[in-house]
């Protein structure tokens, strides 16, 4: 479990770190502030826009298809690989085990060798 990057042991040597250099009061202090920044700038009009873009980069490829008018072309060509995906799975169910061949499951002992 990531976030961020960070890892829950590099999130726990980062907390052991800020305790020793801030100590117990410095880190509530520090808590608190950190929560009124983030308070702020998510209330901002400019984190709206960032998510308001965010959204539309997200719906831009769906957009294009319902513009282009190529949803029912999409729909066949999913369709027609998931047939094909399907018959892939019956004709291997279908296949005998392939038998080996004698020499690869011959097993050398020290006794065949000449010493």
């Amino acid at each position: 479990m990531e976030f961020l990057g960070i890892g829950p042991l590099e999130f726990l040597l980062i907390v052991v770190i800020a305790v020793i250099v801030l100590g117990p009061r410095g880190i509530v202090k520090g808590a608190r502030e950190a929560g009124k920044f983030v308070r702020k700038i998510t209330r901002s009009p400019m984190w709206r826009d960032v998510l308001d873009t965010s959204r539309e980069i997200r719906d831009i490829p769906q957009k294009i298809i319902r513009e282009a008018g190529i949803e029912e072309d999409l729909q066949e060509i999913r369709r027609t690989a998931s047939g094909t995906i399907t018959e892939i799975g019956q004709a291997d169910q279908r296949q005998e085990p392939r038998k080996k061949h004698p020499d690869a499951t011959a097993v050398e002992t020290n006794e065949d060798k000449p010493v």
